[in-house]
């Protein structure tokens, strides 16, 4: 009879969940991509307009080649639309090009939780990509230690994305309030944004339950390799 180790249950759960996350940001994007704005705008004409309204004329917009790679980058005051939103006359670059110029409105602003997450983001980002090695290595040649260090960087993947949680939701919160104000969408179209920005907050929330089983699993794996855990 095949039996699977609960301990690989901590990886197969959260990366189900993670692929629904992603499954349920395609349905709403794709739906609310074939629903027009009532205004016929563009993404990069509704990110002049927002940017406009917030007096942030320092602030560049250009197009980013793929799909669902849209965002800010606060060190070069950039907005970048994929190209399926940057030309796109729908309610899904409506929503989608708001949150990203509330990004930007959060950086003029020095909302600190941004910031943060830019720091953190800077220290993990040259160590991330040799994490995985590191633990592989551990396990391989049995040195805890190198396990150690490949989970202490998970454990500041986790730290990250518990602080990018309010700085999404913040942006998401604000951006819905900035299409109405701006008279730029109505009822449904607010609707249509709102089930966009939550279909991809929750693939933060997603990534958030990965980053952690992802921990207890490296967590255990070291413990096992001190004698200090048996599966």
């Amino acid at each position: 009879m095949f039996v699977i180790n609960p301990l690989y249950l901590l990886i197969l759960i959260p990366a189900a969940l993670a692929w629904f996350a992603q499954q349920r940001v395609r349905a709403a994007y794709d739906h609310n991509a074939r629903l027009p704005n009532r205004h016929g705008l563009t993404g990069f004409e509704i990110a002049e307009r927002l940017l406009a309204h917030y007096r942030l004329e320092m602030v560049a917009v250009e197009q980013a080649p793929g799909y669902l790679t849209d965002h800010y980058d606060p060190g070069g005051k950039t907005l970048y639309l994929s190209d399926g939103i940057a030309g796109s006359r729908s309610v899904t670059s409506l929503g989608i090009v708001a949150h990203e110029v509330l990004h930007a409105v959060q950086d003029a602003e020095g909302y600190r939780l941004m910031r943060l997450r830019a720091q953190l983001g800077q220290r993990l980002a040259p160590v991330a990509r040799w994490s995985a090695l590191f633990f592989l290595g551990g396990m391989l040649f049995r040195i805890p230690i190198a396990m150690i260090l490949s989970g202490l960087v998970l454990l500041g993947s986790v730290i990250l994305t518990l602080v990018t949680l309010p700085v999404e939701r913040n942006a998401s919160t604000r951006a819905l309030e900035a299409i109405r104000a701006t008279g730029l969408a109505d009822e449904a179209e607010l609707a249509g944004a709102r089930q966009v920005l939550r279909a991809a907050a929750f693939t933060y929330l997603a990534g958030l339950g990965q980053r952690i089983a992802q921990l207890v699993f490296v967590g255990l794996l070291v413990l096992a390799a001190l004698g200090l855990w048996q599966s």
